[in-house]
């Protein structure tokens, strides 16, 4: 049938239909149940509630009547055959039913239209018309559109309807203007000086930082080594410093780890990508393009801060010094009081680079001006970053700053890094025969990666890793793999060959052989690390040049110094131009290398030991070992031994022979009395006892595997912080060892070792550890295709936790085979995706899903056979009515930031309920309804900022069970004196104490 005909037959049995649909509602008077206030859809129908008028037989006459109304209309071309009129009413008078469970006011329907009710009454019953033809379904939605019309009219002509939506009005009406108020406040009026300055200003942060500098490319010709930033990026991964748990277990996609964060405090390594992270927030912020999980962070104006460049003035900035001790060239132009504007409204982001690039003795003031600016700024969004052993743990708690880690590439990661990094040297290249030469020179080292696991351990470094893609190039696949000569061929690399190779002419009288900018370039490095400092003016690099000179006449004469500064900023690779007038090294750690063989060649060894008290000097040390001759090695590892021993502080103590024992990985040859010496004082420091002391000890390498006892002579809390020390130091020898622990009691030990597959050759980790590794009671997590690709050498996972993937349906047979008893889904941000059937898991018990706001489809969790179902995050107007097809549930916990999500149905055979939402009005909505067999409820509602009341009277309908609610930021609380006490406990968190009487059973804690 034409379906322009079942809508010209709706459209006339439109006359005769509103006296049908009248009748499915109840009349005002009394006892009608109608009271001024609002009254949900589902107490106005006449079919459902205490006063029932209609019942299914009656619902099935007027949904007859409809269906013969619409064939009248047209009787020479029904749009239906005469044997499918029945069942269509049957559809109808089912789908229309399902107005008894609408969990909303009239006002709330009418607001929604007649498409939007008539896809919410469809949904309700997505059965009702499974049986019917393709006709028949086309009138029965016609008809549900045209009944939902009339019911929406009866809506608006009820006596209460216009004083009900005049207070929703009002509500709405304040709310927006308040909306709007906190808008005004925090966006420039178009037009005016800020708002045409921050325009300025955002395109001066997106120009300056959205190219990465990409190591080893063309280093000769700095326009070309420079790439788009989100192209370059690579999403790292963090580990939050979480009291109790693994750090392993709190892995977090950068995006991930900072959502919901207004604080936080980033440590690593150096080359750990700590700078491009900033750099790609500033980006982000500049170009307002954050991803969906840091929403929170769109519309801030970014002030990217390097203390190194902060240090060297008097004073830290004031918020109107931002610009300028950035080196913002627009610093004069900004309007008067402008950033205070910005940082006061909470748009601002804080960008602060480098804790550790300032002297120990200047950190006090450092944080002080920190909480100073938290203190003043509380809605800005602050990031700081430092090397991990520059500050002590919980640095800024104080001003509630979360902390992370940013942890080494995992092999994912690194070989990402490789092929965006060949990517970027392809888009230079034009001959295909050198294309294809690139492409096979990344397939060679993507295979060298796995085969060589000592050179893959560097590479986990973004910045070591970029440094082994470079040197592969060049080299013709030839690399070095110890980490002295990676350097020095970089060097050489750098300083001598790209230009040779190139025919790159060297200026008049100018003869730069490599050993004489090495060691120009080595004066200017360790002049910085004496004094503290990252980057020095440029006449100070011109100076320490000019002494220099006099003893190099090969080089240039000493009136030439500016010359040669020139050449060594523009051709080297190494040197760069910060700001006007300044000059620093492409990277900290070839500064550390530089400035470490110059102190070996000046004899400084008791100074470079006497500096091991100081964190800045800990890679100038280890590499210095490296420099250094037999003699002066053991000479240098003595002392470090010797300054330990004579220290009261316990903690220097350890810095001291942890420090010698990190630098004996580059001692290619020693005394053998000093490697006992040192060996000695490293197993003191053995066992380690938590995650602090495992990250350390396993700063020292190799040497440490050698001393590591077995589980058998550890305590529990040992035997973890040991398997985390095997897991970072890593390789094939780390395997080994790490398989000792696989058979341990203690639960929490194995779990550990679990969670150490993400530093291991997958397929490796798996033969080694995992197949003969009890997983009843452990959770295996999956973070990598490397790792579900190796699932099929393990023959039952009871509990299993992905994150960061898609789950796809055939992973969801692997998981099947290993029978699966929990899972736990945490999607990654990047892709949305639709859950597939979890129905092939017929062993499932336990289904968790998180950032269900980045999946489009839930709707197949209704096939699962779980007992227990977990969704959080879900997105705005979840459609939640696949809860009323799963056969097994029991347990239920939802979460939204946008409401309480309730089902769509009620789940009578649900028993435990933990909801977690954001309350909207006063009145909690009716739990009891949407689940009448409740035995446990948890509740945790967080009020609106304009919320004054909480009214939890709807509870007193919860028969069974211990209830337990937990209220954020509310006001007064009303209805406890109906409440159970014997099974209530109500918790409120938030600044001021809740108004109003305060019975027993009800707790206030002020919300740190």
């Amino acid at each position: 049938m034409d379906p322009a005909s079942i809508g010209t037959t709706a459209r006339i049995a439109s006359s005769v239909a509103r006296p049908i649909i009248a009748r499915l509602f109840v009349k005002e008077g009394p006892g009608a149940g109608l009271v001024s206030k609002p009254v949900r859809v589902s107490r106005l129908v006449g079919f459902s509630g205490e006063k029932r008028t209609l019942g299914m037989l009656d619902m099935w006459k007027i949904a007859r009547e409809l269906v013969t109304a619409a064939v009248e209309a047209n009787p020479h071309e029904p749009p239906v055959a005469s044997d499918e009129r029945e069942a269509l009413a049957d559809a109808l008078a089912a789908t229309l039913g399902a107005l008894g469970e609408l969990d909303m006011d009239d006002v709330q329907a009418v607001r929604l239209g007649r498409e939007e009710l008539a896809r919410r009454l469809a949904a309700a019953r997505p059965d009702a018309t499974r049986d019917l033809s393709a006709d028949a379904t086309a009138l029965h939605d016609s008809l549900l559109d045209l009944s939902c019309l009339h019911i929406l009219h009866f809506f608006t002509q009820r006596s209460t309807f216009v004083a009900h939506a005049q207070v929703a009005q009002t509500r709405m009406l304040d709310e927006t203007l308040r909306l709007l108020d906190m808008l005004v406040d925090r966006i420039p009026r178009p037009g005016s000086a800020d708002e045409e300055f921050e325009n300025r200003y955002l395109a001066q942060i997106e120009r300056k930082y959205g190219k990465l500098n990409i190591f080893g490319l063309d280093l000769s010709d700095p326009g070309r080594a420079r790439w788009p930033l989100d192209t370059a990026y690579l999403n790292l991964e963090l580990a939050s410093h979480r009291d109790g748990g693994s750090p392993s277990a709190n892995r977090r996609r950068v995006e991930e780890a900072l959502s919901g964060c207004n604080r936080a405090m980033l440590r690593g390594l150096a080359g750990s990508g700590k700078t491009t992270l900033m750099q790609w927030l500033a980006v982000c912020a500049a170009q307002d393009s954050f991803p969906d999980e840091l929403a929170g962070l769109r519309g801030r104006v970014p002030f990217v801060l390097p203390l190194r460049a902060l240090a060297q003035d008097a004073g830290l900035p004031r918020p109107e010094q931002f610009l300028g001790a950035a080196g913002s060239i627009l610093h004069g132009l900004q309007p008067e009081h402008w950033a205070d504007r910005v940082l006061d409204s909470g748009r601002g982001m804080v960008l602060i680079d480098g804790v550790d690039e300032v002297s120990e003795s200047e950190r006090p003031v450092v944080r002080r001006w920190l909480l100073d600016l938290v203190d003043l700024y509380p809605s800005t969004f602050f990031l700081v970053t430092t090397r991990p052993s520059a500050v002590e743990n919980r640095w800024l708690a104080e001003a509630d700053f979360a902390e992370f880690n940013l942890l080494p590439m995992n092999r994912h990661d690194v070989d990402r890094f490789v092929v965006r990094w060949h990517d970027a040297v392809l888009t230079a290249v034009d001959e295909p025969e050198e294309r294809q030469a690139v492409e096979r020179c990344q397939d060679a080292l993507r295979t060298t990666l796995r085969q060589k696991n000592d050179l893959y351990r560097l590479a986990t470094n973004p910045l070591m890793c970029a440094l082994i893609c470079a040197l592969h190039r060049d080299r013709l696949t030839h690399l070095p793999e110890r980490r002295m000569e990676l350097y020095a061929a970089a060097l050489t690399m750098m300083l001598v060959r790209r230009d040779k190779e190139r025919e790159i002419p060297v200026p008049d009288g100018l003869a730069p052989t490599e050993e004489a900018q090495t060691q120009l370039l080595q004066r200017i490095a360790y002049w910085l690390i004496r004094n503290g400092r990252s980057e020095a003016a440029q006449s100070t690099a011109v100076r320490i040049i000019r002494e220099k000179l006099p003893a190099m006449p090969h080089m240039a004469q000493p009136d030439a110094a500016e010359d040669v500064f020139r050449y060594l900023l523009l051709r080297s690779g190494l040197l760069r131009e910060p700001s006007v007038g300044t000059v620093d090294f492409i990277h900290r750690t070839f500064q550390d290398y530089l400035g470490a063989k110059a102190a070996v060649e000046a004899e400084d060894l008791d100074l470079l030991a006497e500096s091991g008290r100081n964190d800045q000097w800990e890679d100038v040390i280890r590499l210095a070992v490296g420099h250094a001759r037999d003699g002066e090695r053991a000479h240098l590892l003595r002392k470090l031994v010797e300054l330990g021993d004579q220290s009261v502080d316990p903690k220097l103590r350890r810095r001291y022979h942890l420090l010698a024992a990190a630098a004996m990985e580059h001692a290619t040859t020693l005394d053998p009395a000093a490697r006992a010496m040192v060996t000695l004082r490293a197993s003191a420091l053995i066992p380690p006892d938590s995650p602090a002391n495992a990250e350390q000890l396993a700063t020292a390498g190799d040497i440490v595997l050698e001393l590591l006892p077995g589980p058998e002579e550890l305590t529990r809390d040992q035997a973890r912080a040991t398997v985390m020390t095997i897991a970072r130091i890593g390789g094939e020898a780390a395997l080994h060892q790490l398989a000792r622990f696989k058979r341990v009691a203690d639960r929490d030990v194995r779990q550990e070792v679990a969670l150490s597959w993400a530093y291991f050759d997958a397929r490796s980790f798996v033969e080694e550890v995992l197949a003969r590794l009890p997983l009843d009671d452990l959770t295996l997590h999956l973070s990598s295709r490397e790792q579900t690709a190796c699932l099929d050498g393990l023959d039952r996972v009871p509990h299993v936790s992905l994150r960061g993937q898609m789950l796809t349906p055939d992973l969801v047979d692997a998981l099947a085979r290993l029978k699966v008893h929990s899972l736990s889904v945490t999607p990654s941000s990047a892709v949305s995706f639709a859950l597939p059937s979890p129905a092939p898991l017929s062993s499932l018990r336990r289904l968790a899903v998180e950032s269900c706001d980045v999946v489009t489809d839930l709707d197949a969790l209704g096939e699962s056979q779980a007992e227990e179902l977990a969704l959080h995050r879900l997105p705005e107007r979840a459609d939640l009515t696949f809860l009323g097809r799963t056969p097994n549930l029991r347990s239920l916990s939802l979460s939204s930031p946008h409401g309480i999500p309730l089902p769509a149905v009620p789940l009578p055979d649900v028993t435990a309920v933990d909801l977690d939402g954001v309350l909207t009005g006063e009145q909690i909505p009716d739990v009891a309804e949407a689940f009448p067999g409740l035995t446990s409820l948890t509740l945790r509602l967080t009020c609106r900022s304009y919320q004054s009341a909480v009214d939890l009277s709807p509870l007193r309908k919860v028969r069974r069970g211990q209830i337990d609610v937990t209220l954020v930021d509310a006001g007064r609380v009303h209805g406890l004196d109906a409440l159970p006490a014997d099974r209530l406990s109500v918790r409120h968190e938030g600044g001021a104490r809740p108004q109003g009487r305060i019975r027993p059973g009800f707790l206030w804690r002020r919300r740190a």
